[in-house]
């Protein structure tokens, strides 16, 4: 068959095929690679985007952690923020110099308006008083002893003072849980729903950290300015009738020895009694505030006293200014003891 024949009817020869064969060679090489090129960007593309959804997932898996944890314990920077409103600490000076201008303030009422005169009154009724007055509870003289001296008037104005200042700052002190409390209403209240400590309590401190964390809190919750970073003052409209329901219950021990038998003389002594009871009031109130505990301290200390309050020569001994003592340091860290500020005021009978 000639060649012209064969290219009519589409016949090859073997050699013309194979160089077909090589001819295409070259071309599948350069798809194949293409190809690769396509897989491998894929590839990359699909890791880069997998290791950017796995930091994703981490970071917000972090940030919930970190929100649960600061949730459940308050950071660091919080509590730095909260102290940086709490009131920092007064002077010790300056609360000494507060307690004796007070003490001072009530040995002028008691001069001023009550007499040495004759009494006729039966001890056991002013002793049953002096109780309801919460006299027979923290101090170094029965109450039968203070009537005693209460009807002499070589001893009636000490007597007085003594009855005065124990029942006035007992109604500011935390610790007292007095009924005639001059604490802020709620304070007063929630304080006397709090159970009495249990017998075979493990670890009191605990108690009286909480306690103590409780009143700053509090003082600085009430404050109506709480930037100011002052003590907490008193509010006339409640402090009012506080005072005069705790004139009006002195007054069943004190009325006895009023200097003005008229109504104008008893309604002096009323309203200076008033004035003594608001400036004492203050005095508690930046007590209250304080990031230290502070407590008075109603008997004589150790080298004023021998035994309930008597000296070994038989001689009494009254407080008539209680003395204060600091609990805890400003972080609220109890000392190993109470440290003395200011020595109780004694008078020697």
């Amino acid at each position: 068959m000639s060649d012209s024949t064969s290219s009519v009817l589409g016949l090859t020869t073997p050699a013309t095929s194979v160089v077909s064969t090589s001819a295409l060679t070259p071309l599948t090489a350069v798809g194949c690679l293409v190809v690769g090129l396509i897989l491998g960007l894929a590839i990359a593309f699909f890791l880069s985007h997998r290791r950017k959804q796995l930091h994703q997932d981490s970071e917000h898996a972090f940030k919930e952690r970190k929100v649960s944890s600061a949730a459940a314990r308050p950071p660091a920077e919080a509590q730095l923020q909260l102290r940086k409103f709490l009131l920092e600490s007064s002077p010790d000076a300056e609360i000494a110099s507060e307690l004796h201008s007070l003490d001072t303030l009530i040995q002028q009422h008691v001069e001023n308006n009550y007499h040495l005169g004759c009494v006729q009154a039966d001890p056991r009724a002013l002793a049953v008083s002096l109780m309801q007055l919460g006299m027979d509870n923290g101090g170094g003289l029965a109450p039968e002893t203070i009537a005693q001296l209460a009807l002499d008037p070589n001893t009636r104005h000490v007597a007085l003072r003594h009855v005065i200042s124990q029942v006035l700052f007992t109604s500011v002190d935390v610790s007292a849980r007095s009924q005639l409390s001059m604490l802020p209403a709620p304070l007063a209240a929630f304080l006397w729903s709090i159970p009495q400590r249990e017998s075979g309590e493990r670890n009191p401190k605990v108690s009286s950290l909480a306690l103590n964390q409780w009143r700053t809190l509090s003082a600085f919750l009430l404050h109506p300015a709480r930037s100011q970073r002052t003590p907490l003052p008193t509010s006339h409209t409640a402090l009012a009738p506080q005072a005069a329901a705790l004139a009006h219950a002195l007054d069943s021990f004190l009325g006895y020895f009023a200097a003005g038998s008229d109504k104008e003389g008893r309604s002096q002594q009323r309203g200076h009694l008033e004035a003594v009871i608001a400036e004492t009031t203050k005095f508690g109130y930046v007590l209250l505030s304080q990031p230290s505990e502070w407590r008075f301290v109603h008997v004589p200390g150790p080298s004023q006293q021998g035994q309930q309050g008597q000296q070994t020569d038989g001689a009494l001994v009254a407080v008539v200014c209680p003395g204060l003592v600091k609990v805890t340091d400003k972080d609220g860290t109890p000392y190993p003891a109470p440290q003395e500020v200011v020595a109780p005021s004694t008078v020697l009978i």
